[in-house]
């Protein structure tokens, strides 16, 4: 037993300091040489140096922690036996995280390794948070309790009424405004993004400009920095925080996957004005417009000061009202960007409200369970998710390379449903689930198919395994509505305020989980966010004509980083476990590297087909939504063969 321990441990060891190197080494210069464009950057190699200096430093450090204090090794196998709340701990919650991705960064810059900077560093970046969300941090709550739940210096601030030092509330400043702060300096030295279409309309170019404005644009900068000094709990705290992170993810991926100019407009000939809007603007870029960060900060600071001096809530509007007409009336944002800006910041202060609203929603929906019998056909609700999820990605299929391909589409469809119901009858078949279906059957049955095609054109197959990877997150974001309905890949319980509660007999969560009335994780909502932002960016990289491989491989990693976190939510009872993880989080671990070798290989160019419609276009994807509805959604109750129930019982079936 010791000596398998120990070969663990040096084994676990060899992995994270000799394999995951040497493999993003090979990843970074082959994309580095594989003829795709990234933004090119004009750091000096000593920046670079410098960060990863600053990152080896803070990992040796945090680890000679673990080992002084924590009694352990930075393993997750085999973790410390105490929790290490000193040190680099003291200020970050997760130290060595943060020094490897400063590291992989930094290394990038010093190597000029634009494939490095652009694709393995921030990838790495989403890998260490998926580890923490979907594992680590569980597990440390496991072993430790509430001591977890201790804040450090620049983490997110707790959930609590307990008033917040001068020093917290600094802090929660800058861990807030500073990862918006330091990714958009970068940005606003970039290029302008291929496809950058222009906001403002024609009539507002007669909108008169107004050099004293700039003043009032201008006061939005201190404002916002002292927004968080007025706030008083950690609560409140953390509300900003959150909204601020939130903000600036949803905010830049904006920016990134719809690339909107505002060109700047000159306001007068005085020299103090001049200057002022010169600053201003002196790290800022056209094409950094939309949203309006400028009226979203403010939008925050609104509230923050409002927060405090609520009496007073009509003036923080007030002022923030003149702000952002001052972003107009300065030429410095169109008009739909300032209100895009003011939407967004709404939105994300008020996210936890935004958030328990969907899943009120999604409650309503998973108690909606109903059947409709026709002779001996029984045909259940969900049957129009199941057929819209399958048409809209046949559709989206259709519309990057076109109908000419519709044998291979409809070849590769099948492969993948008959693949689906034999994987979810393997792992999870049986005495309850008689007709199961299984999204990692799907998607090895369309790899399968897709490989026999390449045999003949490997060309052809390539496109159309990159057209299938930017429509599955779309189809599979719909089909979590089905999800909803039946019960299936449902949450485990969570505290109350957060979760959703099915009560429906023909519910999976009440049928086989026995969890009718408890709150649990909404994780069908997960997966529709996770996999709509996957959709997002891998159809802006297709229509940049991006390598064809590289997104097929891009969708391996994402979507495998987004199930790793998902799984560790769910519910389950009937989902095998191994070595402490699900076996659909194993899956996710090979399929993460499996894209990274993907990403790697030669492809051909994405491009938008021609535009064609035929009979054969609009008739495919109906046949698809049909055939899915009939196999997911549809069964014969009064039978007794085998796979003519969705289950053995009438109640609902399963996607895995």
């Amino acid at each position: 037993m010791g000596m398998s321990r120990r070969f663990g441990k040096i084994a676990y060891g060899s992995f994270f300091t000799i394999l995951l190197p040497f493999l993003l080494t090979i990843w970074a210069l082959r994309l580095d040489h594989s003829g795709m464009a990234f933004w090119a950057i004009q750091f000096k190699p000593w920046v670079g140096m410098l960060l990863s200096c600053i990152g080896l430093a803070l990992m040796a450090l945090s680890m000679k922690a673990l080992w002084q204090i924590g009694k352990g090794l930075p393993m997750n196998a085999y973790p410390p036996i105490r929790l290490v709340k000193d040190s680099s701990y003291a200020v970050l919650a997760h130290p060595i995280y943060v020094g490897f991705v400063l590291t992989v960064g930094g290394i990038s810059i010093a190597a000029n390794s634009l494939a490095g900077l652009w694709v393995v560093t921030p990838i790495m970046a989403l890998a260490t948070v998926a580890l923490v969300a979907g594992y680590e941090g569980p597990r440390l709550r496991e072993r430790f309790g509430d001591a977890v739940s201790l804040s450090p210096l620049f983490g997110i601030p707790p959930a609590n009424s307990v008033r917040a030092s001068l020093g917290r509330r600094l802090a929660a400043g800058t861990t807030a405004l500073a990862p918006w702060a330091i990714a958009y300096s970068v940005f606003s030295i970039m290029p302008e993004p291929q496809g950058t279409h222009d906001l403002r309309m024609d009539w507002e170019n007669a909108i008169p400009t107004a050099g004293w404005m700039i003043w009032v644009y201008s006061a939005a900068y201190p404002a916002v920095i002292a927004s968080p000094l007025l706030l008083r709990t950690n609560a409140e705290l953390r509300r900003f925080v959150v909204g601020a992170w939130l903000a600036t993810v949803l905010g830049l991926s904006l920016m990134l996957i719809m690339p909107g100019r505002a060109v700047f407009l000159p306001l007068s000939h005085d020299s103090q004005i001049d200057w002022l809007l010169n600053t201003n603007r002196a790290l800022d870029a056209e094409w950094l417009a939309f949203p309006s960060f400028h009226a979203l900060w403010i939008i925050f600071a609104a509230y923050c000061f409002s927060t405090r001096y609520s009496r007073m809530g009509p003036l923080w509007i007030l002022l923030a009202a003149w702000v952002c007409v001052s972003c107009v009336l300065t030429g410095s944002h169109a008009i739909v960007d300032v209100i895009s800006g003011i939407g967004f910041g709404m939105l994300c202060w008020h996210h936890e409200n935004v958030w328990l609203w969907l899943v009120e929603r999604a409650e309503v929906l998973s108690n909606s369970w109903n059947a409709v019998q026709i002779g001996p056909v029984r045909i259940i609700s969900h049957a129009i998710w199941s057929a819209a999820a399958a048409a809209t990605g046949i559709l989206m299929v259709e519309i990057l390379v076109g109908p000419r391909l519709n044998r291979e589409i409809t070849t590769v469809f099948f492969a993948g449903l008959l693949t689906a119901g034999a994987w979810g009858y393997w792992l999870e078949g049986g005495n309850r689930l008689s007709r199961p279906f299984g999204y990692y059957g799907f998607l090895f049955g369309s790899i399968a198919a897709l490989l026999i095609l390449g045999v003949a054109d490997p060309g052809l197959a390539q496109l159309l395994a990159a057209a299938l990877a930017i429509a599955a997150p779309l189809a599979q974001a719909i089909g979590r509505m089905r999800c909803l309905v039946q019960g299936c890949c449902h949450g485990k319980p969570v505290v109350a305020a957060f979760g959703l509660r099915v009560t429906h007999p023909n519910s999976r969560v009440t049928a086989l989980s026995q969890l009718r009335g408890i709150a649990i994780h909404p994780t069908q909502l997960y997966s529709i966010a996770g996999n709509l932002l996957i959709f997002a960016l891998l159809w802006r990289l297709w229509n940049v004509g991006a390598n064809s491989n590289f997104i097929g491989g891009l969708y391996l990693i994402f979507s495998s980083l987004i199930r790793f976190v998902e799984e560790h939510f769910r519910g389950e009872a009937q989902t095998p476990r191994k070595y402490g993880l699900a076996i659909y989080q194993w899956l996710a671990i090979m399929l993460f590297v499996a894209g990274i070798l993907v990403s790697m290989t030669a492809g051909l160019p994405g491009s938008p087909a021609p535009s064609e419609v035929s009979i054969g276009s609009i008739l495919l994807p109906i046949i698809a939504g049909l055939t899915a509805a009939l196999f997911m959604s549809v069964d014969f109750p009064q039978s007794s063969w085998r796979f003519s129930r969705l289950t053995v019982d009438s109640t609902t079936s399963s996607t895995t």
